[in-house]
């Protein structure tokens, strides 16, 4: 039998030792008798509990944490492919107290997912509103956006529906979709976790918008300081 097992290759949790605590799990595994099969996810954002992993078992996805790499060799001696109990022993991470009273709307499949994997992604509903806005054409995308109220996150929160319009209703010409991945806010990395954990949406929102005032060609503005972003991106563009 093969074991799933997930760690997160987000740049925050291989900072923490993520990439050690995988190659030992990889080597304890195979030097135990025991086949696994290696998933990257991006983090849940708990960091503090990170180098995390999560094991597919009978219980269900079971999570242990905070893992290093010195813990693994004692974790599979217990039962760690297993989910048995130990210490380090998290249970299903969406029942832990930070995690089970949020709704999560932008990050749904950030950290449940491999990123980088384009059928995971759409298994969990990925390329959905792309094929709406395919289906209802422009100026109907456009409406539903500004019906939506959906606004900006930034300071000003304006709304996406009445910069969509104003494209829209240019004249005839190249246009051009933008994202502003800079993240100039300091600690945030919400932009950062969305693009190591789910690329593809961004991906995603980017032709829909595309699709929706009539733009052929889009750039992602992304800050210098997030290489491992810059590298999962455009291994996303391709695989898209």
């Amino acid at each position: 039998m093969t074991v799933t097992v997930w760690i997160s290759r987000d740049a925050g949790a291989l900072a923490l030792g993520a990439e050690a605590t995988a190659q030992k799990l990889l080597a304890a595994a195979q030097a135990a008798g025991t086949a696994i099969r290696l998933r990257r996810n991006g983090s849940r954002g708990l960091y503090w509990l990170e180098p995390l992993v999560e094991v597919e078992c009978a219980a269900g996805r079971i999570a242990y944490g905070p893992v290093s790499e010195r813990d693994v060799p004692g974790l599979i001696e217990k039962g760690l492919l297993r989910g048995e109990a130990h210490p380090l022993r998290l249970g299903p991470i969406e029942a832990h107290q930070w995690f089970a009273s949020q709704q999560r709307l932008t990050f749904a499949r950030v950290g449940r997912i491999d990123p980088l994997d384009l059928n995971d992604y759409i298994a969990h509903d990925g390329f959905r509103g792309l094929r709406r806005a395919l289906e209802i054409g422009s100026l109907a995308t456009v409406n539903e956006v500004v019906e939506s109220g959906l606004r900006g996150r930034g300071g000003a929160a304006f709304p996406t529906g009445i910069k969509w319009q104003t494209v829209l209703k240019q004249p005839e010409g190249q246009r051009y979709i933008a994202c502003n991945a800079d993240e100039g806010d300091s600690g945030t990395f919400s932009d950062r976790m969305l693009m190591e954990g789910d690329p593809f949406s961004v991906i995603e929102g980017m032709i829909i918008a595309g699709v929706a005032v009539g733009a052929t060609r889009g750039y992602i503005y992304l800050r210098v300081e997030y290489p491992h972003a810059f590298q999962v991106m455009n291994a996303a563009i391709t695989a898209a």
